[in-house]
């Protein structure tokens, strides 16, 4: 069980190729994503409840392996402050920049919280961004952490992580403007006419010299007077939305 909690760390999620997944929505999300599930354990307990039980039923038809343990190991390799009695190992997605298609790409740079990642990566696939990257030193989408915040949102769309020259130089071969956010530019009003990537960096460093370099754009969230910044997730979700084609 201990290469288990080594995936709460990125070094263990590095060497195996394998994130952890805590809780019955994420371990449903593993199940009905086409990668896949390595193993699901739950506590002894746990099967007498119906929604577990649904789960490794679904599990055993996948020939997905699942394994009773005692709640105390559970507890032990869960993060969550609280934790639900199923947990699941499935393989991180190999996605990059072929699987991303037209629209919008999000690039988190150096956006630390995996709070905010896991609700960015979320907000990116709801709002039917193409793709979202990280680059800098932006927290894993296949933490525990964040992936909660995603509600297994990483599941379903490209989200990978990468180093800035790449982006910038894959971007500029697709003819993809970087469009930056940043506090003191203009407000964004009104949605491009072709697919951009937009940067979004750290509350406190903002986007990085190097990506606000590339940018064809500088671009805001209006806010009230006396008002200095938003939160990166509520930014992202504001200028995401503008961004949307509307037909």
């Amino acid at each position: 069980m201990k290469a288990w909690r080594s995936l709460h760390r990125g070094k263990g999620r590095r060497e195996t190729g394998c994130f952890l997944a805590e809780g019955r929505r994420l371990v449903g999300e593993m199940l009905d994503w086409p990668g896949r599930t390595v193993a699901v354990l739950y506590a002894d307990a746990a099967p007498a409840t119906p929604p577990v039980r649904d789960l490794l039923d679904r599990a055993w038809r996948q020939g997905v392996r699942t394994e009773a343990v005692p709640a105390a190991l559970i507890a032990a390799l869960a993060d969550a402050a609280t934790p639900q009695p199923v947990v699941a190992i499935g393989e991180i997605p190999s996605y990059g920049w072929d699987d991303i298609g037209p629209g919008t790409i999000v690039l988190l740079d150096g956006v630390q919280d995996p709070g905010n990642v896991g609700t960015l990566v979320r907000t990116a696939v709801s709002l039917g961004a193409a793709g979202l990257v990280g680059v800098g030193d932006t927290a894993d989408p296949w933490g525990p952490k964040a992936l909660r915040a995603s509600a297994g949102a990483a599941l379903r769309g490209p989200v990978f992580r990468t180093d800035v020259a790449d982006a910038v130089a894959r971007l500029a071969e697709q003819d993809v403007p970087i469009w930056a956010a940043a506090a003191d530019a203009p407000p964004l009003e009104h949605a491009p006419r072709g697919p951009v990537a937009l940067a979004l960096g750290s509350e406190a460093h903002g986007v990085s010299a190097t990506l606000l370099a590339a940018a064809e754009r500088l671009v805001s969230v209006p806010l009230a007077r006396g008002v200095e910044s938003l939160n990166v997730a509520a930014a992202g979700a504001i200028l995401l939305d503008r961004l949307r084609d509307p037909t």
